[in-house]
């Protein structure tokens, strides 16, 4: 028996089928040996070089469809790609319902891949990412709507992320946004009820805006957990409420 065929057999007494398929495709996108825009070999030769069926060869290809990591052209074949978002953003907003995630540990999260992204949009934010951000400010200004306003308070973070051009960063949030979103209409709302906590924030976000646009990181930072602070303040008062309640 050669190397591969050794493998194989392995691998074909030690998981199902579908689980085997999956591994072949997962193994040849590690290797390097496909790359996105590759075209894959036809249904009929990866089943002979797996001996497994065209069918379990098929129910694969089409999860990985599914999933953004293939695309089937018809008449022409099927095409490696790499467009998972959609998928991974459904399925990271099943997982945190089902672990009911809290909004403690959205905050936390937040707290850590902000400030990164900050320091990196300090250096790779382009002029037009910058002056994007002074217009959603500029806005937010101008609205009172507290609703309004906190879609355009997750409008000004998110393209903070965008312009720290950190892919994983990027990916990461998108696929926990549906969530954040979420905490930040909420305590949109909640802080802007309290005039103090409103006028707080708002400079909050302008000084980190100022940060960026003089490519001061420590002016940033301070001006980043000061947002944190008045967020935290509001979800500190949140949760008295709810263990109130439960008495």
């Amino acid at each position: 028996m050669n190397e591969f065929t050794d493998f194989k057999t392995y691998k074909m007494k030690n998981q199902k089928t579908y689980q085997y398929v999956f591994d072949y495709f997962s193994e040849q996108i590690l290797s390097g040996e496909l790359k996105i825009n590759d075209k894959i070999l036809p249904e009929r030769e990866i089943a002979e070089k797996l001996d497994v069926s065209r069918n379990s060869i098929r129910e694969v290809m089409h999860m990985l469809e599914i999933n953004g990591l293939l695309d089937c052209r018809q008449g022409s074949g099927n095409y490696l790609r790499c467009e998972p978002q959609d998928y991974m953003v459904k399925f990271m907003n099943m997982v945190m319902s089902l672990q009911q995630i809290k909004y403690t540990e959205v905050y936390d999260i937040r707290m850590g891949y902000e400030t990164v992204a900050l320091r990196l949009a300090i250096k790779n934010a382009t002029e037009e990412e910058i002056e994007e951000m002074h217009q959603i400010l500029i806005k937010m200004d101008e609205i009172e709507d507290p609703k309004e306003s906190g879609k355009l308070d997750m409008q000004f973070h998110n393209k903070l992320i965008e312009a720290s051009h950190n892919r994983m960063i990027v990916l990461y949030t998108s696929m926990i946004a549906e969530l954040v979103n979420q905490f930040i209409a909420d305590f949109r709302v909640r802080i802007m009820a309290n005039q103090r906590q409103a006028d707080a924030l708002r400079r909050a976000h302008w000084n980190i805006y100022d940060s960026l646009v003089a490519k001061d990181f420590v002016a940033g930072s301070f001006a980043m957990q000061r947002h944190f602070d008045i967020v935290g303040e509001q979800l500190e008062r949140l949760q008295q409420q709810m263990e109130n309640q439960g008495k």
